[in-house]
């Protein structure tokens, strides 16, 4: 299989790729980190055409113009409950082989389909589909059809209380009776009109917002029973599993759900808020309770929010094919290979699931520049180059440990920790000099000497009294000259060690007392 190799490198001189977190049929999913924002985690969609093996070049175009309406679509639906686009590419993998990418949003959380590995109860379950139902109802408000609604096409935030519909993909951006229906989606979720399995007569059903609510409802089946709806592929869900039949809104809950996934469009709701209004009123039903009138009231609403405010981040893509790029294999650098492109590619913020086309074939690990046909030579002004470059130096150089090395060394807690190193490094250059003094090693003025290591000799008097406290009983008399080292000083008085004697050490006399201060000349 001809996968891309993205991994130990930097796309467009800014993306720093960590791993591949999946791969779909055209496409791979890279989490990466954008040096630009802080090593901010994103995903890197990779088209890759070559995935299933070879294609020709009309297939190659079709599932470009796929790509780049994947783009479009997720521009048209901004919302907060949808995935943002947040720029586009293309580039070369460390083999030479271009790619197209979208940048997307990065949902840390997982998806539905692992949350839902035990079955999710039914409040919870109103929680996270409100937003999805908000979420498709507004996306079809812009003619936006998503045609792939499933467990893990919804993806949560990192404390998972968010959800947010992925991969627009095969979305079908109008509602034009004539328009063609292809067949798409996913086996156990997709509704018979665009079924990938669906006979002539069943694509000839209109498509209308009520396949999104089909392929809703057997996703709330998934998610309420742990279990996908695999016996009723392309039927109406019949039944509920014995743990859910019991509940008191069971009854309720089916009719629902049948009506939702019914064969022919016609007789299912017409609209995501039809859906959701009868979704709603399960909960209440057969309890007996009312639902509240006031939308604040209670966290699952009747009426669904269906406007945004969400802003576009950046700039569509106008992507082409590159099946006729030329591998330039004289340059000697190994580290770098470039594809020069007619038009610079927006910078990316995050990423979301996705997929990309191969573009040409794969060069071999020494080639170092790939050339667009068509543009001028890489180097003049006027052109732009998308890179990606391998990061020298092996496991240390990937994704994860190069964004704590530049989280830490631009950290505040960094310039903390040399503050601190700075002071105790102050603190133990003035301790050494302290104890060198001390110890009477030193030649320091004695306004910097600590008593301990201050020096001098009697003075002024041929004999001075050493006592045994100031004004004390005598110990001995010491002659002019003897010299002393001062160890405490107390009110004129210094108690003082004798170092030397003059005129010779006196036997079995003490060397340490008091002496009046005005009698000793230091140093």
């Amino acid at each position: 299989m001809p996968e891309l190799r993205l991994e130990n490198s930097i796309v467009d001189d800014r993306y720093l790729v960590d791993r591949c977190l999946g791969r779909g049929s055209y496409a791979e999913i890279f989490l990466a980190f954008d040096q630009d924002r802080h090593d901010e985690a994103i995903i890197i969609k990779a088209l890759n055409v070559t995935l299933q093996g070879s294609v020709d070049a009309e297939l190659e175009e079709t599932l470009i113009e796929n790509f780049q309406n994947e783009a479009i679509a997720l521009d048209k639906v901004r919302h907060p409950h949808i995935i943002r686009r947040l720029g586009h590419g293309t580039a070369a993998d460390l083999e030479g082989v271009p790619f197209h990418y979208l940048l997307l949003e990065y949902m840390p959380g997982g998806d539905l389909l692992t949350l839902c590995r035990r079955p999710v109860a039914l409040d919870d379950a109103l929680f996270y589909f409100q937003q999805v139902a908000e979420a498709l109802s507004y996306a079809h408000s812009q003619r936006v059809i998503h045609r792939d609604v499933k467990p893990n096409n919804l993806l949560l935030s990192g404390d998972h209380r968010v959800v947010k519909v992925a991969d627009f993909g095969v979305a079908k951006m109008t509602h034009d009776d004539s328009a063609e229906i292809t067949r798409v989606g996913t086996n156990v979720f997709a509704p018979p009109e665009h079924h990938p399995d669906s006979s002539t007569q069943d694509l000839n059903e209109k498509l209308t917002p009520s396949a999104d609510v089909y392929s809703l409802a057997k996703t709330i089946y998934t998610v309420m029973t742990g279990r996908a709806p695999r016996q009723f592929a392309r039927l109406p869900i019949g039944d509920l599993p014995a743990e859910l039949a019991g509940e008191p809104w069971a009854g309720a809950l089916l009719r629902v759900l049948r009506r939702a996934t019914e064969s022919r469009a016609s007789e299912r709701y017409q609209s995501v808020q039809e859906f959701w209004s009868e979704f709603v009123s399960v909960k209440f039903e057969q309890t007996g309770e009312v639902l509240a009138e006031d939308p604040e009231a209670t966290v699952v609403r009747a009426r669904l929010r269906t406007t945004s405010e969400v802003e576009q981040a950046a700039a569509q893509p106008n992507f082409q094919a590159l099946a006729s790029a030329q591998v330039d294999n004289d340059r000697p650098q190994k580290a770098r290979i470039v594809v020069e492109l007619p038009q610079r590619s927006e910078p990316g913020v995050t990423a979301s699931p996705g997929y990309s086309p191969t573009l040409a074939p794969g060069a071999g690990a020494r080639a170092t520049q790939v050339q667009v046909a068509g543009t001028p030579a890489i180097g003049e002004a006027r052109q732009s180059a998308l890179r990606t470059r391998r990061i020298e130096g092996g496991a240390s150089a990937t994704g994860r440990p190069r964004q704590r090395i530049r989280t830490f060394i631009t950290s505040k807690w960094l310039r903390r920790v040399f503050v601190i190193f700075l002071a105790a490094a102050l603190i133990g250059l003035v301790a050494s000099i302290y104890y060198y003094y001390a110890e009477g090693k030193g030649g320091l003025p004695s306004i910097f000497q600590p008593f301990g290591s201050r020096e001098g000799v009697i003075a002024n008097a041929d004999n001075v009294n050493l006592r045994s406290e100031p004004r004390g009983a005598v110990i001995v008399a010491l002659p002019l000259g003897t010299r002393v080292r001062a160890l405490e000083d107390r009110g004129g008085w210094v108690r003082v060690k004798v170092v030397e004697w003059a005129g010779g050490q006196r036997d079995n006399t003490g060397d340490t007392g008091w002496v009046d201060g005005r009698f000793i000349r230091f140093d």
